[in-house]
């Protein structure tokens, strides 16, 4: 796939705001909508210092929506649809991502909205048992979701601190929070220096640059810094819970975000437990029969670099589940990448390129994505040219290097069911 290839050819407009945060937007005049997301640098490793004192940052985002400027709860949410604003509010380790999607003519309104929400959130203190109420049945539920808890688990042994914390909060640290600490965590916590802001879409970049420019003219100051970076704990963990199946995660190590090997190892990743044709679903489902579900993934970080194998399965082939998942690891890292997988991969990733530019809300993520890991944004064509460089020779060469010899010897391994295989 070429330059070329990538129509519209787009440009991505950056540059730094008055107040210190970065704009990137992407016009795209094809479209007739826009999509926004704004990262805000309060995360849940910002939170207190300790194993199980998560929970403020997951309560100041769960508080944000429920009313801004001079509109309570209940007007704001009413403006935002009568927008047609589709609006999501959500936590993660180092930011809080305020997402929405509108039609390009109201983008300027929704931008209005949005600015009364990060910088003047009413949080008022009637909403905080609701609120609070919401989150303890969020963690309740992940007893009726093992592969969400087993995914829970393995980020905390497997991701080093303070990026491991979870997003959904502690018990105890959520049942004891009052409306002063959640007001003062937004307050000190939502600055921005480090904010990010992606437009994609039906956008004019001067007409929006000029108006945050103008919202955001009192916003000032940097956030505070997160905790010194901790080894990840490691080990196995079996959480045990009366089931007819048991969800298998295990952990290992990969290439950080921007390091040479990330994407011929993402397209190794991808031969190996992505889709049906991928060595796991044949190798341990189709072959075997010994689950329902097998699947590899790998989340590159500027801190960390994760790949994730899950299977879901019953109790009485978990052990042979375990073991015919190292078995294909093994094997995949000696004998390396087929000419056949190689072609079907990078056809997933042109595909997956393509579908990007139809979608603004992808491509305003992708934006704030990679400025966040990368410190700077990529377009389509940039995308497309890094998977033109692919050849097979160099995933396999990635492949057998990164995932020969003692790479799946001692992975973190979780098991959330009534039995465990370790």
């Amino acid at each position: 796939m070429t330059r070329a290839q990538c129509q519209p050819a787009l440009s991505i407009h950056e540059r730094v705001l008055d107040c210190g945060a970065t704009l990137l937007v992407e016009p795209n005049h094809s479209l007739r909508s826009a999509a926004l997301s704004w990262w805000v640098p309060s995360g849940t490793g910002q939170d207190p210092v300790g194993d199980g004192n998560d929970g403020l940052a997951v309560m100041c985002a769960e508080l944000l929506e429920r009313g801004a400027g001079d509109l309570d709860s209940r007007a704001f949410n009413d403006r935002l649809d009568c927008l047609g604003v589709i609006c999501e509010v959500s936590v993660h380790p180092s930011l809080t991502r305020i997402s929405a999607s509108v039609r390009g003519e109201n983008l300027q309104p929704t931008i209005e909205s949005l600015a009364d929400l990060v910088l003047r959130p009413i949080m008022p203190e009637s909403a905080l048992e609701p609120v609070r109420s919401l989150c303890l049945q969020a963690i309740d539920g992940l007893l009726d979701d093992p592969g969400s808890r087993a995914d829970q688990a393995l980020h905390r042994r497997a991701i080093p601190a303070p990026f491991n914390r979870s997003a959904y909060g502690s018990r105890s640290v959520i049942e004891s929070l009052d409306i002063d600490s959640i007001r003062a965590a937004w307050s000190e916590r939502c600055r921005p220096i480090g904010s990010i802001i992606a437009i994609a879409g039906d956008v004019d970049p001067e007409r929006v640059a000029d108006q945050l420019n103008e919202l955001l003219a009192e916003w000032s100051g940097a956030p505070p810094e997160l905790p010194e970076r901790q080894a990840p704990i490691g080990g196995d963990e079996h959480l045990q819970q009366s089931s007819s199946q048991v969800h298998l995660e295990l952990g290992l190590d990969g290439p950080l975000v921007c390091d040479p090997d990330e994407l011929p190892f993402l397209a190794g990743i991808r031969a190996l437990g992505t889709g049906a044709s991928s060595r796991l679903f044949e190798n341990v489902r189709e072959k075997h029969g010994l689950c329902y579900d097998v699947h590899a993934s790998y989340s590159p970080n500027r801190e960390f670099g994760l790949c994730t194998i899950g299977a879901g399965t019953t109790p009485d082939r978990v052990a042979k589940t375990l073991d015919c998942i190292m078995e294909e690891l093994e094997r995949f890292g000696r004998d390396g990448l087929e000419p056949s997988e190689f072609e079907r991969v990078q056809r997933g990733f042109k595909t997956r390129i393509l579908m990007q530019g139809e979608s603004t809300s992808v491509r305003a993520f992708a934006l704030a994505r990679d400025q966040h890991q990368r410190g700077a944004p990529r377009s389509l064509a940039d995308l497309a040219e890094g998977i033109d460089t692919l050849t097979h020779e160099t995933v396999d060469a990635v492949v057998r290097r990164r995932m020969g010899d003692g790479w799946a010897h001692a992975p973190v391994r979780i098991a959330v069911g009534p039995v465990a295989p370790f």
